[in-house]
């Protein structure tokens, strides 16, 4: 009997041992309690370079050139010049569409054709009229792009394209050959005029190199490298069509911009 119960004791004191040992204070039966947070905020260094944004120069040089659909809806009368309603008043439309395309426009804050007036000049005086004004601009902050934006004189057949239900002015670039650098301003009107045509076909209608009697041929593109002189639609372009043109051409400017 008394070894049975010399080997249950035994028995006994093997099931317990562990359990014993285990809440003695040996060093490895320690156990810290980590605390995990239940929220946690990952904070990382930003990679992204702050991109500037382009600045864009409006300029108008013929700043009274107007559309008839838009000046006979408010007076009745088909004028293709303006001293109100006119491409110069269009300014404010091409300001917000490039602003929506990220970029930075500001608008020649001159009425060029009502200097021209003042002046006592005629039109063909109007980019010797405006040099001086553009010159002074650029000389207080560099610009990415000068627009020189007109209206064509040519009709509609020529400077609507529609698309479907969808109607645009057409627009065309003008160079002018008679300067050291034009070949940096064809290079920036080429560029537009294909990246116009990428976002829609055929809105573009060229790209004209003007020299020689009877033109400007320098339109005072050799101020800027940068400088291209654009016309949007033409006399019988509506308000609608030029201004779905110009949502094309800031879209356009921003890629080139982009790019560049």
């Amino acid at each position: 009997m008394n070894n049975i119960k010399r080997f249950l004791l035994f028995l006994l004191i093997l099931f317990l041992m562990p359990i014993i040992t285990g809440q003695l204070p040996f060093p490895n039966n320690k156990y810290e309690s980590v605390q995990v947070p239940k929220e946690q905020k990952l904070v990382y260094a930003s990679t992204e370079l702050a991109v500037p944004e382009k600045k864009v120069l409006l300029v108008f040089t013929h700043s009274h050139e107007a559309y008839k659909p838009i000046v006979e809806a408010s007076t009745g009368m088909k004028e293709v010049y303006n001293e109100q309603l006119n491409i110069f008043s269009l300014s404010k439309v091409m300001e917000e569409y490039l602003t929506f395309q990220g970029m930075q426009p500001k608008t020649l804050p001159v009425d060029l054709m009502t200097e021209l007036k003042n002046q006592g000049k005629t039109i063909s005086h109007a980019y010797k009229v405006a040099r001086p004004f553009i010159a002074d601009e650029i000389a207080l902050q560099p610009y990415d792009m000068i627009l020189d934006v007109h209206r064509d004189s040519a009709g509609k057949k020529t400077t609507t394209l529609t698309v479907g239900d969808t109607s645009y002015a057409k627009m065309a670039f003008v160079v002018g050959m008679e300067h050291a650098n034009y070949k940096s301003n064809l290079a920036y009107a080429e560029k537009l005029h294909a990246t116009l045509n990428g976002l829609v076909p055929g809105i573009s209608r060229k790209v004209m190199k003007k020299e020689g009697e009877g033109v400007d041929g320098i339109y005072n593109q050799d101020l800027s490298p940068q400088m291209v002189l654009v016309e949007i639609g033409g006399i019988d372009n509506t308000e609608e069509e030029v201004t779905r043109t110009i949502s094309v051409l800031s879209e356009a400017v921003a890629k080139v911009l982009q790019e560049s």
